[in-house]
């Protein structure tokens, strides 16, 4: 992989940069890659860079996923596979647009009809494709929510997503915020500590073989898995989800999930009468 990471250093050199790392990170970047696990003054020898000004550049890149430091003393630093950095990156830069994004849809909305008018807006849909992009995708609706958000959850998948990262910490702001969670999932003693958790800030319903994926962001977004996989690992590369702010498909998914909440029953007396602690 060395000998790669050295005939193709120009080409990544340019990858790195076009997704967003100055040609200084990438150096280093490549420096670091190509030495496997090494030290800071290790690191600014082999990149021809200033000792200090590699460490800052280090830390930058440790803040970015791209490198990970070891509790050795001198600190050593080691680099994520290449081909995970462009994917952390391109997932970086991915989040930023759709920040933008929002940022734009915010500041045109706040403009009167009298100064703005505005052509109605295009109905979009896209592909996720990895359960980690996935969450990620969620987390970032689900920050952008200001009044409700409604969630079909497998039992497995109940227990990926609150342990993801600060999903559920996130949740816990934005119900402080008013946000009202709907949950709909299946109970089982495998998952009774994570739904005591999500009880806390979430409505939650219990429906017997419960395995659909999907969601709800202020009936204005949704999204429902197309492939699944329901094993319990992080990351699987062939869940593919869709996500659309199309009103019919939207009003699709609230309508299923009214109906399916209508008939399920709620959580806790659910544990009670399951044996399971509330």
């Amino acid at each position: 992989m060395l000998h790669n990471i050295h005939n193709m250093s120009g080409e990544l050199l340019t990858a790195l940069v076009d997704m967003g790392l100055t040609s200084s990170e990438a150096k280093v970047y490549l420096a670091a890659a190509r030495l496997g696990v090494a030290t800071t003054t290790e690191v600014a020898t082999l990149a021809e860079k200033e000792r200090s000004n590699t460490h800052h550049l280090l830390q930058r890149l440790q803040r970015l996923g791209l490198v990970d430091p070891t509790v050795d003393s001198p600190t050593r630093f080691k680099p994520i596979d290449p081909r995970d950095a462009i994917d952390r990156l391109f997932e970086l830069q991915t989040a930023k647009l759709r920040k933008l994004e929002q940022t734009r849809d915010s500041v045109l909305s706040s403009l009167s009809l009298s100064e703005l008018v505005t052509p109605p807006k295009a109905e979009t849909f896209s592909v996720m494709k990895g359960r980690v992009r996935t969450y990620l995708r969620m987390i970032e609706s689900m920050s952008g929510c200001t009044s409700d958000m409604s969630l079909f959850m497998s039992s497995n998948g109940l227990i990926r997503l609150s342990r993801f990262r600060d999903f559920v910490s996130l949740m816990s702001q934005k119900a402080r915020e008013g946000v009202r969670f709907r949950v709909i999932t299946e109970i089982t003693r495998a998952n009774a500590k994570d739904i005591r958790t999500l009880s806390k800030v979430a409505e939650v319903r219990h429906v017997r073989n419960q395995s659909t994926n999907a969601s709800i962001y202020d009936m204005k977004v949704g999204s429902v898995a197309l492939a699944i996989n329901d094993a319990l690992e992080e990351d699987i590369s062939e869940h593919v989800s869709l996500w659309s702010n199309g009103e019919s498909f939207v009003k699709m998914l609230a309508a299923s999930f009214d109906s399916a909440w209508f008939l399920a029953a709620p959580a806790i007396p659910t544990m009670k009468s399951m044996g399971l602690r509330t």
